[in-house]
């Protein structure tokens, strides 16, 4: 009973710990959800969405309360004349102003109320936001187009081990037909040696596919947010009949993320450039300050006998910049250098993306159409290897007949899978743009 209640519990965490996935498209939703370059995107834009409280603030009334304490150790001193003090006419007296220690505690308001540039702050962070929302759509389509590559490489490499290892297991056959007509003198040790190379080889191949299918679906984990340990599976095989591409995705074509991002920071620009002229317009705010003042000839603040003297003050503060040295005209040139780069940049972008999406789209096309041949080129070699072995085997063929056909049948393989990847590669990079 506990040995059942171990086991139970065993397969429970290993089911836990194993993802399958049936599809390209479930690999593409386990990206969005998962990938920790995704995940660290929204968590940036949430901790940036903090930056429009604090360009709000500018706009809005501040207000503080402060104290100063003041320690006069050199009071200023006046010469007065003594007479009207009640001295002799011609003598003068010495007066000292103030008192060696003041403390001031302050409250104090302060109002915007014309203030051009912290409006344009305040829409230059809403673009800076937006620029980082664009940023997250050209990840997600990077992650996308990543894990649309990285999946039909990992299933090519399985269907490439599943070849390869039939092919291992016709040279294994070839071996012990070739050691049996060695061992009654048939043929001879070179043609035995030639046998034996083309089977090393063979395995040498397969190690090489295993290590390939290894390595992209560790790729893969880290795409769809696991770690190296978990278990992933794939249940699709390009080997499969069923696996057919649908054929030319039809639709217009969506603007590119890419390009909605050089938009957005075309945009900024404008917005900085506005910033740079704002600055030369004057600002207004309203101040208000109320103060209780303690002055005294010692240190005795805490005398709550002792008078207190209130000072209060309501005004307008009027700024208008005159001159700073060229620096607005220097911002303003250089604002206007970036707008003039961003614009060359999102022409050259959308030139990129068009020679791309054509590219994307005449490549699918040709695969589509090539697909059928290679398949039926590839399931007739498969068919002749068969035929050669036997043949070979009965003494009909020579060893070089049979190298022939299976040479011819490798370069059958491998074009089919190629091609058969790359149709399946390209279709889903198209419905990722298509948005479908």
């Amino acid at each position: 009973m506990v040995r059942l209640l171990a086991l139970c519990i065993l397969y429970s965490l290993t089911a836990q710990g194993q993802t399958v996935v049936t599809s390209v498209q479930e690999a593409l939703a386990l990206a969005q959800n998962r990938n920790p370059d995704l995940q660290n995107s929204l968590q940036n834009r949430q901790l940036q969405d903090q930056q429009k409280t604090v360009a709000r603030a500018a706009r809005l009334p501040q207000a503080r309360v402060y104290a100063n304490f003041d320690y006069n150790y050199a009071l200023p001193t006046q010469l007065l004349p003594a007479e009207f003090l009640g001295g002799k006419p011609g003598e003068f007296q010495k007066i000292q102003f103030g008192v060696p220690y003041v403390f001031t505690p302050t409250a104090e308001v302060t109002m915007p109320l014309i203030n051009r540039p912290a409006r344009v702050d305040l829409a230059i962070t809403d673009q800076n936001l937006k620029i980082l929302d664009d940023q997250k759509l050209v990840l997600q389509d990077d992650i996308s187009t990543q894990t649309a590559r990285i999946y039909h490489a990992t299933l090519l490499a399985r269907a490439a081990i599943q070849i390869t290892g039939r092919n291992l297991s016709s040279a294994d056959t070839l071996v012990q037909i070739a050691r049996d007509r060695l061992d009654k003198g048939l043929i001879e040790p070179l043609e035995y040696n030639r046998i034996r190379s083309v089977q090393l080889t063979t395995a040498d191949v397969l190690q090489q596919n295993e290590l390939i299918y290894g390595r992209n679906l560790n790729q893969l984990k880290v795409l769809l947010g696991l770690t190296v340990a978990d278990s992933l599976v794939l249940t699709e095989s390009l080997l499969q009949p069923a696996m057919t591409p649908e054929g030319p995705v039809a639709g217009m074509w969506p603007k590119r993320p890419q390009i909605t991002l050089k938009e957005s920071q075309l945009a900024l620009y404008r917005l900085q450039l506005d910033r740079e002229k704002a600055m030369r317009w004057p600002t207004l705010s309203a101040y208000g300050r109320f103060a209780e003042q303690a002055q005294r000839k010692q240190f005795d603040f805490f005398n709550l006998n002792q008078p207190w003297y209130a000072v209060g003050v309501a005004g307008l503060q009027f700024n208008l910049p005159l001159y700073s040295g060229g620096l607005r005209d220097s911002n303003i040139g250089r604002a206007r250098m970036r707008i003039k780069l961003a614009e060359a940049e999102l022409a050259y972008e959308q030139i990129k993306q068009d020679l791309d999406q054509a590219d994307l789209q005449n490549t699918y096309r040709q695969a589509v159409r090539s697909l059928s041949l290679n398949r039926q080129n590839y399931e007739l070699s498969q068919q002749n290897v068969q035929i050669a072995l036997v043949k070979y085997r009965s003494g009909l063929f020579a060893y070089d007949q049979y190298l022939n056909v299976f040479n011819d049948a490798l370069t059958a393989q491998n074009r089919y899978l190629n091609n058969v990847s790359n149709a399946f590669i390209n279709q889903t990079i198209l419905q990722i743009r298509h948005g479908k």
